[in-house]
């Protein structure tokens, strides 16, 4: 019979928990806080009232919450803001919304789509980010944006536009038509 000394069964052992032991480092914590949301919601339509009025709507498929810098994202997002006199005044869609309160900034991504009524601006475009505090609107540099006011049709890149002058400018080609008396003048 065959048998095994002590040295080889003990150094088998240490080979072969040398290869199962596990390198978990207990003494390291992980923050999870900034990358899992603290609140999920589906399906959600949400409302803001001031002085017993509407002001802002939004609905989304699904709504992201996270605790530690507040941020929102929201998914398959249509939204309308309501001016002091009760009228809808902007209204428009996004595949992604993601608001940062905090910063003050609104980004939104895959398809935007904006009508304002105060102002009579269409805008669409791939992604679109505005700054509440600063009014600024500001476009990918590459990204194609299509705005309409009035009778002024424009495609182009490198759009920006302030709310607070109410001034738009492209930084790239440009394309687009204005229509007069019934006639459409390319420029």
């Amino acid at each position: 019979m065959k048998t095994t000394s002590p040295l080889f069964f003990a150094a088998e052992f240490f080979l072969l928990s040398a290869f199962c032991s596990c390198s978990l480092k207990y003494d390291q914590t992980t923050d999870t806080k900034g990358s899992v949301p603290e609140i999920i919601f589906t399906n959600v339509k949400f409302s803001r009232y001031e002085r017993n009025s509407q002001k802002l709507s939004l609905a989304s498929s699904k709504l992201e919450e996270y605790k530690s810098d507040g941020a929102y994202f929201a998914v398959d997002a249509q939204f309308q803001t309501w001016d002091s006199n009760g009228n809808v005044d902007t209204k428009g869609s996004c595949g992604l919304i993601g608001i940062l309160p905090q910063k003050n900034t609104y980004s939104l991504l895959n398809g935007v789509e904006i009508e304002n009524n105060s102002q009579g601006i269409k805008i669409a475009a791939q992604t679109m980010q505005w700054n509440s505090q600063t009014e600024q609107l500001i476009f990918a540099k590459e990204d194609e944006v299509h705005f309409t006011h009035g009778d002024l049709e424009l495609s182009g890149k490198g759009f920006s536009a302030s709310g607070v002058s109410g001034r738009f400018e492209f930084d790239g080609p440009v394309e687009g038509s204005i229509t007069t008396g019934g006639q459409e003048e390319a420029e």
